[in-house]
């Protein structure tokens, strides 16, 4: 009997210890800041989960005697045993060679310390502090040497990003590698999605990608999922923008007293019609700038799914980003959705394989924001002039309620110089109420690789990529005719107005393929601790094909949105449609080698060879070499003593 009741209190003490337990603590750095998404792993177990924005955790563990492991990216990974600790606090040091880490460069990845070229990395947890439509846009202000620009600031126009100013007098913008896979568009990307991003700013850092490098080159790498427990995250966000440092308009008065005086200073003999005209009544008092912008608002919101385990690792996200521009009325918005998915698996000690798949719809209601722009015509117009005409007015209608010319009258309008007295610029109220501009495109962007290991120490490495990136495109833009009779145009459009005379609509579709495959294969091995050696081969093979097709017509009948489809318009006179596609193929070779002994002296060259099915059998073939050299003097022993040097390079 007593033999049973000690089996039976020893399965209990058993039982007990292999309940759960569960831990919580705070993942800080060395001076007290908390490390957010900072991983906790229980060790020998695929039970880990990441530290909330304070650096705090929650964790199960299976017993009061579990190891949990700590990991940041740039710090020492740090083992705590629990000891039957509840709570644990945990303090990461920074990695004691920062210098070690590992930056993306030409189809591979190289130690920082042992880079010869211009390369910088860009702080995602800065890009993730903005949040802007375009990837590109996040840029700005964060790697020197790299310029981004925005001719108008209207939402999802194109952004310029210049690296070392301009380079070419063809196409100076840089080139993006997004996950290995080439493309010079990278409107579709959710910013939430990056996980890094590299900039190559040298002809010795870019030389490897040829041709298409010469405006440098930007280097990104998606997220992918991590060992744990399945990760759910949410992140929403909401802002507002409104137009600042606006230049101060003249009122009326102000207006015309600067136009009197302009008259009697240019020495005329004609009465001054500004001084006769002050009498007038319909004069108004028009702040075009304040009657134009508005607030706009932003949102953007992404739901991300991950998980995994030592074998197979995966990550979901859906996202959302919409933005109300600052014009009046709602045609100047920008909105895109995104799904991604990612999948990496080890399939056996050696061999890896894993895609990435993005799915992009964008739409974008285009608003003039250059040239002939909203801007400037708010700028120009006179304030005397009002933004609607009086509805006692024979030239008002409810479908076009806006005043057009200054002060217009159906007949004599030109006695008295009353066209040349003010501005003739448009209403730029009414151009944003009619304004029907409507661009879609959908973007499949991909890839799938495989890697395998050729020699036990995982020194060789052969690394296979295939790539697409489709998109679809649908533009759309009306021109409904409004404005006031000026007499002008053609004898068929005699009687409407003067903007958009007579109505039109563009339309246009097209696709856009571009496949890319490449393969490299990479060596890495030092030898003696002293000599670092790297080469890469590869070769890699891009062909693109497009086609579009479009048509126009013009005086549409009816302009209501039913109608503006090209069937309605006048199918006798100014039928266009066009059609056209193009394709093109490179096919390229390049090498790469780097030698570091000591970690102090350093060499490093490239070579890439295109061929260009743009040029003729007998000059297709261009070459690209680049050679670099790099002296690490702070490992030198004269200056290892002083303190206030942390790292010292000379490159060329």
């Amino acid at each position: 009997y007593e033999k049973n009741i000690q089996k039976i209190s020893s399965r209990m003490i058993k039982a007990a210890r292999s309940v759960d337990q569960t831990v919580r603590g705070q993942v800080t750095d060395n001076e007290g800041s908390p490390l957010p998404g900072a991983t906790i792993i229980e060790k020998g177990t695929n039970n880990g989960v990441a530290a909330d924005i304070d650096g705090s955790f929650t964790i199960n563990v299976s017993g009061p005697e579990s190891v949990l492991v700590f990991s940041y990216i740039g710090f020492e990974t740090k083992e705590v045993p629990l000891n039957g600790q509840s709570t644990v606090n945990v303090v990461l040091n920074a990695s004691s060679d920062a210098l070690e880490e590992l930056v993306f460069v030409g189809y591979s990845s190289r130690k920082k310390a042992n880079l010869t070229g211009a390369v910088s990395q860009v702080e995602v947890e800065n890009l993730e502090k903005t949040r802007v439509s375009n990837v590109s846009q996040a840029l700005q202000g964060q790697v020197a040497g790299v310029q981004v620009t925005s001719s108008s600031g209207a939402p999802g126009d194109p952004i310029q990003v210049r690296i070392r100013g301009e380079g070419t007098i063809g196409n100076n913008n840089p080139l993006y590698v997004v996950d290995g896979i080439p493309t010079r568009d990278i409107t579709f990307l959710n910013q939430g999605d990056i996980m890094n991003m590299t900039v190559l700013k040298d002809a010795a850092a870019s030389a490897i990608y040829g041709s298409r490098a010469s405006g440098g080159v930007i280097l990104i790498t998606t997220k992918g999922g991590s060992e744990g427990k399945i990760s759910v995250g949410l992140d929403y966000f909401t802002g507002i923008q409104k137009a600042s440092n606006l230049p101060q308009m003249l009122n009326a008065e102000q207006y015309i007293n600067t136009l009197e005086k302009a008259w009697n200073n240019s020495d005329r003999d004609e009465p001054n019609p500004y001084t006769a005209d002050r009498a007038r009544a319909d004069f108004a008092d028009t702040d075009w700038l304040d009657e134009l912008l508005t607030q706009g608002k932003t949102q953007s919101a992404q739901l991300n799914i991950s998980g995994g385990n030592e074998k197979i690792r995966f990550l979901t996200s859906l996202s959302y980003f919409g933005q109300d521009g600052i014009m009046i009325y709602d045609n100047d918005r920008y909105k895109r959705t995104n799904f991604r998915t990612n999948i990496d698996t080890d399939l056996t000690d050696r061999l890896k394989m894993g895609f990435n798949l993005q799915l992009s719809f964008e739409k974008q209601d285009r608003i003039a924001s250059t040239g002939e722009s909203l801007v400037r015509y708010a700028l120009l117009r006179a304030p005397v002039i009002p933004v609607y005409k009086d509805e006692n007015d024979p030239t008002y209608s409810e479908r076009d309620p806006f005043t057009d010319l200054p002060f217009y009258t159906p007949t004599d309008y030109d006695v008295a110089l009353q066209r040349s007295l003010y501005e003739v610029v448009g209403n730029p109220i009414a151009q944003a109420y009619f304004t029907d501009n409507v661009q879609n495109s959908f973007t499949t962007f991909g890839n799938i690789y495989g890697e395998y290991a050729f020699l036990k120490d995982k020194s060789l490495k052969f690394r296979t990529n295939v790539g697409i990136d489709l998109n679809y495109f649908h533009n759309k833009a009306f021109g409904e005719n409004y404005g006031d009779d000026d007499g002008g145009g053609n004898a068929i459009d005699q009687g409407l107005g003067r903007q958009n005379r007579p109505s039109s609509l563009n339309e246009s579709r097209g696709e856009a393929l571009t496949v890319t495959f490449n393969n490299t294969l990479n060596y890495e091995k030092t030898f003696a601790q002293r000599h670092d050696v790297s080469a890469l081969v590869g070769t890699e093979y891009i062909e693109n094909y497009a086609s579009s097709v479009g048509g126009s017509r013009l005086r549409f009948p009816y302009t209501a949105n039913e109608f503006r489809y090209l069937d309605y318009g006048n199918n006798e006179l100014d039928v266009n449609n066009s059609g056209s596609a193009s394709e093109w193929a490179l096919f390229s070779v390049f090498g790469s080698a780097t030698y570091v002994l000591d970690q102090k002296y350093m060499i490093t060259g490239n070579l890439r060879a295109d061929a260009s099915s743009r040029f003729s059998e007998n000059n297709r073939w261009g070459y690209f070499p680049s050679v670099s050299i790099g002296w690490e003097l702070a490992n030198e022993n004269f200056l290892k003593d002083i303190d206030f040097i942390s790292d010292l390079k000379l490159r060329a």
